[in-house]
């Protein structure tokens, strides 16, 4: 019957664009939720979310509580990255694009949309040639109740277009609260929950949410920087990834990251290690991250334009 077939391509598709380390558990989809979607937090292997040093153009996806206490009054960003490209099954192009806009001196807001694109599979005569594809949609917004403290809240749109006549999607939601002081910044909530996708069987597959815990710490050394940070998630799927990384910043104009995350086997967003490069001048900004040290994710390259005022 039809739907087996369809049951049968999502169990093929989701994990090879879940960057897991082995396979991702056939019960979780839409892994890539759990991917970073800001090059910078990429250069450090996802670490970093509770900078308010960083863009905020991506809050729709990552942290939206640190948007209450980012300091440009608009920031955008666009961002293309070569995902897995160990093989064609693991391979997609991501593009992403995002917006975050102060509104008042304690409120602020965030959207976003990612499409991920995959190589051409043939599924046989009876259902042809096509290309799978993601799409994600977001928006975010965060209210400061003091000088130290924030709460911010996103939601988006997930869909996945595994064949020409065959999409899963739903609604994801995340909530987290976040400590502020001068360079010390601590955030924890919850990160992709939501109901999951219902298949035609009546078993509900869930989506890979956790609960998370983010920190880092910047402070200057003359005319330079450094900042570290740590991002953790305990997923409800009973697996661990956590995420260390360092930035090293020369006159608030270039940048050097690195960082390093331990993930459990089949978590949504593996382990790996990674490198980053960033520069910015009047506002304008550009990152360029890749990823190693795993065999599935390969040697992924992302690379990003932001603008801050």
């Amino acid at each position: 019957m039809k739907w087996k077939m369809h049951i049968v391509v999502a169990a093929l598709f989701l994990p090879s664009v879940a960057l897991a380390q082995e396979t991702v558990p056939a019960n979780e989809v839409f892994p890539f939720l759990a991917q970073p979607r800001s090059v910078a937090l990429e250069g450090m292997a996802g670490a970093g979310s509770a900078s308010t040093s960083a863009s905020a153009a991506m809050a729709a996806f990552d942290n939206p509580a640190m948007l209450a206490f980012a300091p440009a009054k608009l920031d955008a960003a666009i961002s293309y990255g070569r995902w897995a490209p160990a093989s064609q099954n693991t391979l997609s192009n991501n593009l992403g694009a995002g917006v975050a806009v102060r509104l008042g001196r304690r409120f602020a807001i965030s959207a976003g949309a990612v499409m991920q694109l995959r190589p051409q599979q043939d599924f046989g005569a009876a259902y042809g040639v096509y290309s799978p594809k993601d799409l994600m949609v977001g928006l975010a917004a965060s209210l400061a109740f003091s000088e130290h403290v924030s709460l911010g809240l996103n939601g988006r749109y997930v869909r996945q277009q595994l064949m020409a006549d065959y999409a899963i999607g739903t609604a994801v939601f995340s909530a987290m609260l976040q400590y502020h002081l001068k360079g010390l910044n601590v955030a924890a909530g919850v990160a992709n929950f939501g109901s999951g996708v219902k298949a035609e069987n009546g078993n509900t597959a869930p989506l890979p949410a956790s609960a998370r815990l983010a920190a880092s710490y910047e402070f200057q050394l003359g005319s330079s920087s450094l900042a570290a940070a740590l991002d953790a998630d305990y997923y409800f799927a009973r697996k661990l990834g956590v995420s260390v990384g360092v930035q090293y910043g020369f006159r608030d104009m270039f940048f050097a990251r690195a960082g390093y995350r331990y993930a459990s086997t089949g978590a949504a967003y593996p382990s790996h290690l990674s490198v980053g490069l960033g520069a910015k001048w009047k506002g304008l900004g550009l990152d360029v991250s890749y990823l190693t040290a795993n065999r599935q994710l390969g040697n992924s390259l992302c690379a990003g334009i932001s603008y801050r005022f």
